[in-house]
């Protein structure tokens, strides 16, 4: 069975990773012609007031320029993606060393001499994708005198924000969702770690999860060892916990994991798992409520298994009156070890069976 499995397992992964690269990045290639925004992104101009330019900038065409050294143009967004969109006219000494900064960090290095000379067209000079959701701060810093920086516009992925640059804003506590994976099969179970960031000695934490419902269904909530679960419900399709710091020593200093979410995936489809709110406390002084571009989220696609079909639906017919425990391991993943295969809600198979791209009926 397991040999079976693979390559199908390995195509299916190779399918969503083809799709996850073509639906961020789209079409559009670094130095080709983007005059306007690919469908999914938001187009903001060079004249959005939330860009801030330092040095000597003036506007020529239809692009905002500069020549000096360390003149920059900074911006914060609420997102995972974001694309500079700017001009090579060919008679102005373009810079070839610009300093890309993300979130404080160096991230490489922008030379608008790669972009092709096209007086007429604005073209795609730098993307950036893959970031955690939340708030970011980007800067863009000319490091040579006499050569040209210029900047037409900024595209951010739609339902991201622009905001004004705002440096402290990615030294303000956070509140991360994150996981080994980004694709799962239907039925299969999988980890999402929720974990505090930018904090100085926090004890108490009270933190709401959305998730899709329709996606997935919450197994097991499993909290960190150095802290207590003091409240925990779920209704709708919210998640709310409340954790503490078990003594004096096990306060959040820096960054740390707080819980581990055990889902199972009921449903096809991309379906998302975000942070909503959340307050912190430390030890007596201070409530922090998170802001809203801090509480970050993840989106996961369920796809159908190439595992079952038709006959393992016939297992648990022929075990109908048994006890689960005498099926295969892989049926007692899906319909659990406990209890009469009779007390089966035998839907969740059958979705199993349906996605199955291998299963089909002849006419």
């Amino acid at each position: 069975m397991y040999k079976k499995i693979v390559p199908a397992s390995l195509f299916a992964l190779v399918l969503i990773f083809v799709f996850s690269v073509t639906t961020v990045f789209g079409a559009a290639k670094i130095g080709e012609p983007l005059n306007y925004p690919e469908k999914g992104w938001d187009r903001y101009s060079y004249t959005s007031p939330e860009i801030t330019y330092e040095g000597n900038w003036w506007v020529g065409n239809v692009a905002k320029h500069s020549t000096n050294k360390d003149a920059s143009f900074k911006f914060n967004f609420e997102g995972t993606s974001f694309r500079i969109i700017t001009q090579n006219y060919g008679y102005v000494d373009t810079s070839d060393n610009i300093s890309v900064i993300v979130d404080g960090k160096i991230n490489g290095k922008l030379s608008l001499q790669d972009i092709p000379y096209d007086y007429y067209n604005s073209r795609l000079a730098y993307e950036l994708s893959g970031l955690e959701y939340g708030e970011h701060t980007i800067e863009f810093v000319n490091n040579q005198s006499n050569k040209h920086i210029l900047l037409t516009a900024i595209d951010l992925q739609q339902g991201s924000q622009l905001k004004p640059y705002n440096p402290d804003a990615i030294n303000s506590p956070k509140l991360s969702v994150t996981s080994v994976t980004y694709a799962v099969y239907l039925n299969q179970t999988f980890d999402v770690q929720i974990s505090l960031d930018n904090v100085n000695y926090i004890y108490a934490e009270d933190f709401t999860i959305q998730y899709d419902k329709t996606r997935f269904r919450l197994e097991e909530v499993a909290v960190d060892n150095k802290l207590m679960l003091a409240h925990q419900s779920d209704t709708g399709a919210l998640l709310r916990l409340i954790t503490a710091s078990k003594g004096k020593y096990n306060g959040i200093h820096g960054k740390s994991k707080l819980v581990n979410l055990k889902f199972r995936a009921i449903g096809l489809g991309d379906g998302k798992i975000q942070a909503v709110q959340a307050k912190i406390a430390d030890n007596g002084t201070r409530e922090i409520d998170l802001l809203s571009g801090n509480l970050g989220g993840r989106t996961f696609t369920v796809v159908g298994s190439s595992e079952f079909s038709l006959k393992h639906l016939g297992v648990l017919a022929y075990y109908y009156e048994d006890d689960k425990a005498k099926l295969p391991q892989n049926l007692q993943n899906v319909v659990g070890g406990q209890g009469t295969v009779g007390e089966v809600d035998l839907t969740q198979l059958v979705k199993s069976i349906l996605s199955n791209p291998h299963y089909n009926v002849k006419s």
